[in-house]
């Protein structure tokens, strides 16, 4: 029987059915082997593209949780948010945004919050200073409300959307001292300190806000280019103490005069 052809009916073997280099046989091509080596950087390439995929989701989830953990405190501080917390982009907040962040669509006032004091340009990290407000109308006219509000003490980055800045680079409380207080007239802040300088921060600055927690009629105070520099250091290395001046503090009667 031929064992090359299977049409062949020659069943003595005497048939010319035989290999030649013209008989169009096609020889197989052998595949090579994969050696150990290459096998072993195969599987550990397969494992870390593996593991890169499982860290971008890892990230993806922590970055949705933080926008809604910040969401939750604005609310929990009583500000209005014309739309959620976003991602940060590469557009800036000015004045406006922040304003609109705050209050939302209410854009009209019966009050607003007049500066007295003067505001230190530049803060320094560490070292206090004191805030002192006046209460206005549209006119720009002091008033006394019929009650007390309390007022609070915010910094928010110039970053879009800002963030509200409670803890600083090393995850300490960044500001101490009274940073909330009531008023119906004057609102005053003693003692402030900064634990941050603003140099870690996009544009190098803050917005410094003071905000009434549950009045919407008063408008807040956005103090733009809010400067904190670190203290300098004297030929020991310690940071220069500022003579101590007793404080001045203004009362009532001396701001409406």
């Amino acid at each position: 029987m031929c064992n090359l052809n299977i049409l062949c009916k020659v069943k003595d073997g005497s048939c010319k059915c035989c290999i030649s280099e013209s008989s169009g046989v096609v020889k197989p091509i052998p595949i090579p082997l994969i050696n150990s080596h290459e096998g072993a950087l195969i599987l550990s390439l397969f494992k870390m593209i593996t593991q890169q995929n499982e860290m971008i989701k890892k990230i993806s989830e922590d970055a949705r949780l933080t926008a809604e953990k910040i969401n939750f405190l604005s609310e929990n501080l009583g500000l209005k948010q014309a739309k959620q917390v976003e991602f940060s982009s590469e557009e800036m907040t000015n004045p406006e945004k922040l304003l609109k962040i705050l209050c939302g669509d209410n854009s009209q006032h019966d009050f607003s919050l007049q500066l007295v004091s003067e505001l230190p340009s530049p803060a320094f990290k560490e070292r206090a200073f004191s805030l002192l407000l006046q209460i206005v109308d549209n006119q720009g006219q002091k008033v006394v409300l019929p009650s007390s509000t309390g007022f609070t003490l915010m910094l928010f980055t110039t970053e879009s959307p800002p963030k509200l800045m409670k803890i600083n680079t090393s995850g300490d409380k960044i500001m101490r001292g009274t940073t909330d207080t009531d008023g119906n007239s004057t609102v005053f802040f003693r003692k402030i300190v900064i634990k941050e300088v603003t140099s870690h921060f996009r544009n190098g600055c803050f917005f410094l806000v003071v905000a009434a927690k549950n009045s919407s009629n008063i408008k807040p105070l956005i103090i733009p280019n809010f400067v904190i520099k670190a203290r300098k250091l004297n030929c020991d290395g310690i940071p220069r103490k500022k003579a101590k001046l007793d404080e001045e503090v203004v009362t009532p009667t001396e701001i409406s005069s």
